[in-house]
């Protein structure tokens, strides 16, 4: 048994606890003992060896969901858990706080709901998660040494979960520094969310429902990080800020560059993990889930080539001037309409290669646009020709004018795709440059082409 307990210094103390906790954990094996688990059926995922996951039905799954919650309203009828409710309520320590939310703040006692959680945490350890009912006292020592270790120092683990539209992921992980990492779904991630329960109150239709031909390895971004627990504070906006945040923005950015695919994140799940883990976890989802299109492949090239994205986006030194351009063609990337498509696009052209208002802006910006990705004679003339177009089809479409003319010379879904690779091998070059890139000195460069011209950069 454990001798010291931080900030409990007294073994009486300790002991109380213990001694409570042992008849209570007694009296519930007691209790579980020859009690058979209900089944329900439920959806999950079969992987073959050689053919694609599909969905199907478990028809004998035990409800262990179920047994905890009946575990936990049944503490309340029980006379061993008052006493140990008493002994952590007793303890001058232990009043300041017992468990930690999901946002990081610790928690007084309070038997109802507060004790009752941190203990429901204890017997559900012990339990083995509903595999174990017996009483076993090494195992029930073992279980305490954790609750005095957690209780001592506060800490619990805060897991976020963002499951990410559009991309399979087929490497095993992809670390994005401490906090960060990208995986396949794992098969208890798609039972959860394919057996999801649509049936919240409220004024929308609760979490998206989970495409059930979304399941072979879709990509699902981690963070798991430490937080010690810290009473919140009376003043609001400070409350606020002492909530764990996540920013994932330049990580899903980096995978939209590279595989100019419009991945999403289509939910957020929030859990606790520890003993004096309080309040379980939550699910929060924006008002348009986006819509799941074609779904691209991550393998270990692409992965690679993600991660240096990622830092780039960190560390170039054109990263101020890119987030319009940025911001406009991740917009573009995921809307639906073709209008509004290419609308972005040229917000995002300008600002990239124009930046303010000077000459006549469609022969500008073709020029540095051909100039700036052209690789031959030819190669630039056909760029600067479809850019032209682009920008009558522009032009069109901000005016209300006719478009059977430019229609007449290009498409509007073939403008929109040429547009829309032009624009990222313009964001992606200038990422990649190592000094400032200035579009002015684009039209120099294509006066002076063959003296070493520098393609924008100063």
């Amino acid at each position: 048994m454990v001798d010291t307990f931080g900030a409990l210094p007294k073994d009486e103390t300790v002991e109380q606890i213990r001694n409570a906790l042992l008849a209570l954990t007694h009296e519930v094996c007691q209790q579980l003992d020859g009690m058979e688990i209900p089944k329900k059926p439920v959806w999950t995922v079969v992987t073959p060896q050689d053919a694609s996951p599909y969905v199907a039905m478990d028809v004998d799954r035990p409800v262990l969901s179920d047994l905890r919650m009946n575990l936990s309203i049944g503490l309340l009828r029980l006379p061993e858990y008052g006493a140990a409710a008493d002994a952590f309520e007793n303890d001058p320590e232990l009043r300041e706080g017992i468990v930690v939310d999901a946002s990081g703040f610790l928690h007084k006692p309070e038997r109802i709901n507060l004790t009752r959680a941190l203990v429901t945490n204890f017997l559900w350890r012990y339990l083995r998660e509903g595999a174990r009912f017996d009483w076993d006292e090494t195992r029930f020592n073992e279980t305490f040494d954790v609750l005095l270790a957690e209780l001592r120092s506060k800490r619990v683990v805060l897991h976020t979960t963002l499951p990410l539209s559009n991309l399979k992921v087929a490497v095993a992980s992809l670390d994005f520094g401490d906090e960060l990492t990208l995986m396949p779904a794992s098969t208890e991630e798609l039972e959860q969310w394919l057996n999801r329960d649509q049936s919240l109150p409220g004024i929308t239709g609760g979490p998206p429902h989970w495409d059930e031909l979304y399941v072979d390895r879709p990509g699902v971004l981690h963070t798991r990080r430490v937080v010690i627990g810290q009473p919140r504070s009376e003043d609001v906006l400070k409350s606020f800020d002492q909530q764990p945040k996540i920013n994932a923005n330049n990580v899903i950015t980096a995978l939209r560059l590279v595989m100019n695919a419009p991945i999403s994140v289509i939910f957020q799940e929030n859990h606790s993990e520890g003993l004096i883990a309080f309040g379980g976890g939550g699910t929060s989802w924006g008002w348009s889930p986006p819509p799941l299109g074609r779904v691209t492949t991550l393998d270990q090239e692409k992965a690679t080539q993600v991660i240096h994205m990622w830092q780039l986006l960190q560390k170039s030194p054109n990263i101020e001037l890119l987030r319009l351009p940025l911001r406009r063609w991740e917009s573009s990337l995921l809307r639906p309409n073709l209008e509004d498509k290419l609308i972005d696009a040229w917000i995002s052209l300008e600002a990239l290669m124009l930046r303010v208002s000077e000459g006549e802006l469609s022969f500008r910006a073709a020029v540095r646009v051909a100039e700036f990705l052209g690789t031959s004679g030819a190669d630039r003339k056909a760029i600067y020709d479809a850019t032209r177009i682009s920008y009558d089809w522009r032009s069109v479409i901000v005016h209300g004018g006719n478009s059977t003319n430019v229609a007449k010379r290009k498409p509007l879904q073939e403008t929109v795709h040429l547009t829309s690779g032009y624009l990222r091998s313009a964001l992606l070059k200038v990422l990649d440059l190592t000094s400032r890139f200035d579009p002015s000195k684009l039209d120099a460069d294509l006066l002076s082409r063959g003296s070493g011209a520098s393609s924008g950069a100063s």
